[in-house]
């Protein structure tokens, strides 16, 4: 669809940075100090604060106090980009070593300190007038999927997964084997999925010729193959068919990293959801919980940004209403006993719970959690038809390094993990 405006620069010039609330820290500091150097401290005593991890994913223990060299040069890399992407959107100003707030920034900095999610808003204004990223791939999910509701799959199975243990993965037969398994799976997906009935053959013929180029495998289908390069080849299967599918099914016209980028930021704003922890799914899943029209009489759906052309980017966020109090405990009480007979055992994770809910109502995350926490509470008075019961305890089968994964769901102050839900006696 074409604007009335000038071309947009590419979303790929974005910088690579997940949490949008790296800026509104940055802003936080440039309210207090202009010199670069103590504003970079201040950014990152708040940043350790907010425990906000390197990576996408939030961490729930506090940074260590003394880094080392290699985070210390990981938190200027990113300070610096940081800065780079406020001076794009006007709202810091950047001169010889010294930081200073605009107009633009300090508006910011307050709406996000009265309510953050303003500040978001107001930063989507800010990113969506220079890229229209979210446009074009709130589209593309809706173009691709319309069946689904936008829905897109990256599927990753391991060797594991499909019955290949690493220990009898020896030869090159055996990653050959593994590759026309995983074809079939795949292919089994995008028809589940997306209702494409495709042959994958050619494009796991380039896959194995790739591996066989790089010395990876060889052609000798008896001939052992390096066990040091198991990871690398594992590494390498993964990236090949998640860029097919980004590319080749999906025809994203951006890198994987640029789309990963911009679903994690829209996912912070609740233009759209992703999770690899989708219950029962191997892989990756991305959805929209916003939509892209000129007209909408649908009070849930909350007007968040306006094109030049006359459509509007709307995102669902529920009204707390009888209504969708119950509709929302309907599918709380359905997912949850969806879960439970799949599991076997009376509590369930949350997080795994969120994301199935997140996908029936199309909800972005943070409107779930707000949800859950007011539903408890009225459940705590004894105001709902079900018993909630949520527990700070991990499952069994929980390590550290999954539950770090997950973003945890904070009730009245406090981090639950584990939830049952029972309908009330009467």
């Amino acid at each position: 669809m074409m604007f009335d405006i000038d071309p947009s620069p590419s979303p790929q010039m974005v910088k690579k940075f997940y949490f949008l609330d790296y800026i509104f820290i940055l802003l936080q500091s440039c309210k207090i100090y202009s010199d670069r150097d103590k504003i970079f401290s201040n950014f990152k005593i708040l940043k350790e604060k907010e425990s906000l991890g390197e990576s996408k994913y939030r961490k729930l223990s506090t940074e260590q106090s003394n880094l080392s060299q290699v985070q210390v040069r990981r938190y200027i890399y990113t300070f610096e980009q940081v800065i780079a992407e406020a001076v794009n959107y006007g709202l810091v100003k950047d001169k010889n070593r010294t930081l200073n707030l605009t107009e633009t920034g300090l508006k910011y900095l307050l709406l996000g300190e009265d309510k953050k999610r303003d500040f978001y808003e107001s930063l989507l204004e800010s990113m969506e007038s220079r890229y229209f990223a979210f446009f074009d791939l709130i589209n593309l999910c809706y173009n691709q999927n319309k069946t689904k509701n936008g829905l897109l799959i990256f599927p990753i199975y391991s060797p594991l997964k499909l019955g290949f243990v690493k220990s009898e993965m020896k030869k090159n037969g055996d990653w050959i084997n593994y590759s026309i398994k995983l074809k079939r799976k795949l292919e089994a997906d995008i028809l589940n999925f997306l209702g494409q009935k495709l042959d994958l053959t050619e494009a796991n013929d380039l896959l194995l010729s790739n591996l066989l180029g790089d010395s990876l495998l060889s052609s000798d289908k008896d001939k052992l193959f390096d066990q040091k390069l198991y990871n690398s080849i594992i590494s390498r299967f993964r990236k090949f068919w998640l860029n097919y599918f980004l590319n080749n099914i999906y025809d994203y016209k951006h890198s994987f990293e640029t789309f990963n980028i911009w679903v994690e930021r829209g996912k912070q704003l609740g233009i759209i959801h992703t999770t690899e922890f989708y219950p029962d799914f191997d892989g990756r899943l991305v959805f929209p919980t916003s939509i892209i029209v000129k007209k909408n009489n649908n009070k849930d759906l909350i007007p968040v940004y306006s094109y030049s052309n006359g459509d509007k980017l709307f995102i669902h966020k529920l009204a707390w209403n009888r209504d969708n109090q119950d509709a929302f405990v309907e599918a709380l009480v359905y997912c949850y006993f969806d879960l439970k007979r799949s599991r076997g055992t009376h509590f369930v994770r949350i997080s795994d719970l969120r994301e199935r809910v997140c996908y029936k109502k199309r909800i972005p995350s943070f409107v779930f959690n707000e949800f859950l926490e007011k539903i408890y509470n009225k459940n705590l008075k004894g105001e709902t038809s079900v018993q909630i019961s949520l527990e700070a305890d991990r499952l069994p089968y929980e390590t550290s390094a999954m539950y770090l994964k997950r973003e945890p769901v904070s009730i009245n102050g406090q981090y639950k993990n584990i939830v049952a839900i029972d309908y009330r006696k009467k």
